[in-house]
This record gives C-alpha cells, sequence and structure tokens, in this order.
C-alpha cells in the first residue's frame, strides 16, 4: 500500500497542467505536506485487509451466524488461525445445566489467536489494551445473548455466570 501511495504522490508531481507550465506542477507539490503523506499511508495500513477479517468476525458477524462466517473466512483467508478450546474454565467448562458459552469462547479465542498474530506482522496493527478490552467487553455481550436463548427460569443463573466468565477472562488473560 505504501508503495501505491509513493507511486500517486510521484504521478502527481510529475504531471503539468494542462497548459504545460511547470509552476502549476511546482503549487501542486508545495501544497502536498509530508504530514498529509504520512496521514494518508497510516489511513490506508490502518484499513489492513488482514484486520477487518478479523474485526468483521469478532465485531460484526452476530454470534448465530458466527460458525458459517469463521467456516467461510477460514477457506477464503487460510492464514486465519481457527483453533479453539472452547472455554477452558476447569471444573466448569464450556457449558453447564443453566448456560452454553462456547460460541463466544469461539468467538473470544479467535481474536486472542489472530490479533497478536497480526501485530507481529502488522505495525498497523496493536494488540494492546484498549483492543483486548474491545474484544472482552464483546466477549461479554456475546454470553449475554447465550443466556438470553435460555429459558427463563434458567437466565438469573446464566446471567450469573457471565460475569463469572467475564472476570475470569479479565483477570486470567493478562494486563
Amino acid at each position: 500500500m505504501r508503495r501505491f501511495v509513493a507511486c500517486l504522490v510521484a504521478a502527481l508531481l510529475s504531471t503539468t497542467a494542462v497548459d504545460g507550465s511547470a509552476a502549476h506542477s511546482a503549487h501542486i507539490a508545495s501544497s502536498i505536506s509530508a504530514a498529509s503523506l504520512i496521514n494518508a499511508v497510516s489511513s490506508i495500513s490502518a484499513a489492513s485487509p488482514d484486520r477487518a477479517v478479523v474485526d468483521r468476525l469478532v465485531f460484526e458477524v452476530p454470534l448465530t451466524r458466527f460458525r458459517v462466517e469463521r467456516s467461510r473466512a477460514k477457506r477464503t483467508h487460510r492464514w486465519l488461525n481457527t483453533s479453539t478450546d472452547g472455554c477452558s474454565a476447569p471444573l466448569v467448562g464450556s457449558t453447564g445445566k443453566s448456560f452454553d458459552f462456547r460460541l463466544a469462547c469461539e468467538r473470544h479465542d479467535l481474536a486472542y489467536a489472530n490479533y497478536p498474530a497480526l501485530a507481529r506482522v502488522d505495525s498497523a496493527v496493536a494488540w494492546d489494551a484498549a483492543l483486548r478490552a474491545r474484544v472482552d467487553d464483546q466477549f461479554q455481550r456475546d454470553l449475554q445473548v447465550s443466556c438470553l436463548r435460555r429459558r427463563h427460569s434458567e437466565r438469573l443463573r446464566c446471567d450469573a455466570w457471565v460475569v463469572v466468565f467475564f472476570h475470569a477472562v479479565r483477570l486470567a488473560a493478562g494486563p
């Protein structure tokens, strides 16, 4: 992408006005600041197509469609890490009498596997506290959506498990 922007700028700078005046080219060159070029390159890099794939799966796809969309994305994007260990909650597991958090945990695992990997190869992706908090907040929303599908008599217990799972993730997964 940076090469594309550099070529675009070079083309703009090398062209002359319709009347062929070099003064017009100099005016274009002087109006393009280094800061605007850096911002253009940064905004293009920030919109990395690999990150967009993960962002879409983690934040946009409804939880009920997650497995289908994850499979489709994996066929198209072979680099995508779709491995999961479920909720990996000791003693409790991914399901219980009043809850089934497998889908929420699978999506959370996808985020935790792919964002750090993207951060290692793409400087525009930062696996930092802000992104981690955003991912964990989505995890909490997904857990709550899972509870909405439960019978009313099980929903209070399910909501209590949401609190336990969310806080366990925030504590165990680091800063």
